[in-house]
């Protein structure tokens, strides 16, 4: 390719595009330095867990003095998804490390403009909506989760899609 040719390419590729990859990368990158580190250490120890049922007593606590006492069952819950994270650790970080691999394959796909990345990111998104599904009851995790997890990942999706026209492949 002569300099030409790569300068017309370059001004051709949405600049907004460029911004979610790296702002998706730096996320994607973060994250999966976190679940390699997690796979490769040991299991959380007794004063992590011990921490953690004490900050979840703090949040029930604090929920109650508010007087908002009927939204400690989402506290419940969330101690519950915690205690299974903290049972399951390598397994939850391993299928997590595989769900960021495709996120991050998503992302660089896109920027090579493949819509194939497109649907890999989607996928990302969804898999980490269901994540927790894996090691649960489905009773035992907060709606709220779910949903929130649901809009980011929506939005996320909305504002890659936002480029599809250039992503023609």
């Amino acid at each position: 390719m002569t300099d030409f040719q790569e300068a017309t390419e370059a001004a051709k590729r949405p600049k907004f595009l460029l911004v979610l990859v790296i702002l998706s990368s730096i996320n994607i990158g973060f994250s999966t330095m976190g679940s390699i580190g997690a796979m490769l250490g040991a299991k959380p120890d007794q004063n992590m867990i011990k921490e953690s049922k004490l900050d979840f007593a703090k949040m029930r606590e604090q929920l109650e003095t508010a007087g908002v006492s009927e939204y400690t069952y989402i506290v419940d819950q969330m101690q519950i998804v915690t205690d299974n994270m903290f049972k399951n650790f390598q397994s939850y970080n391993s299928v997590q490390f595989i769900l960021l691999v495709f996120g991050l394959t998503g992302v660089i796909l896109m920027y090579q403009q493949r819509r194939l990345g497109f649907h890999f990111y989607i996928l990302y998104s969804i898999g980490l909506v269901m994540l927790p599904y894996f090691f649960n009851d489905i009773k035992d995790i907060p709606t709220v989760l779910t949903i929130v997890g649901l809009l980011y990942g929506a939005i996320w999706v909305l504002l890659y899609s936002r480029n599809l026209h250039w992503i023609n492949k």
